[in-house]
């Protein structure tokens, strides 16, 4: 009698053992399919940041090219069709700035 119960007690902690486990393989699978989501998003918020700098960068140097004209136009001296290209690359950084914005925006609404 007493090898039955004491059977039966190490069946019972051994079934129990194995649910334990089983809940705690589900919580990890969880957790890893959650970190990976984690780390996509991330990597996806790098990129936008990253061309966004870009394109930051370039306004920038837009900005400064334009500058250098308006001043060069100042005190005198002659721009020789520099007018025309810094014109030019800033309406080219401000028209790929406008596009990144579009596209970000989209894609924003595109998740709701």
């Amino acid at each position: 009698m007493e090898a039955v119960i004491c059977a039966m007690i190490a069946a019972a902690g051994t079934i129990a053992v194995a649910l334990i486990e089983a809940r705690a393989a589900k919580d990890r699978k969880r957790a890893e399919a959650q970190s990976a989501e984690d780390r996509e998003r991330v990597e996806r918020r790098a990129r936008v940041r990253e061309q966004e700098s870009r394109l930051s960068m370039e306004m920038m140097s837009a900005t400064c090219a334009l500058s250098l004209v308006a001043a060069k136009k100042l005190t005198g001296q002659h721009t020789n069709g520099d007018v025309e290209a810094a014109m030019e690359k800033a309406r080219n950084a401000q028209a790929e700035y406008v596009d990144f914005l579009r596209d970000t925006a989209a894609h924003q609404v595109a998740k709701t």
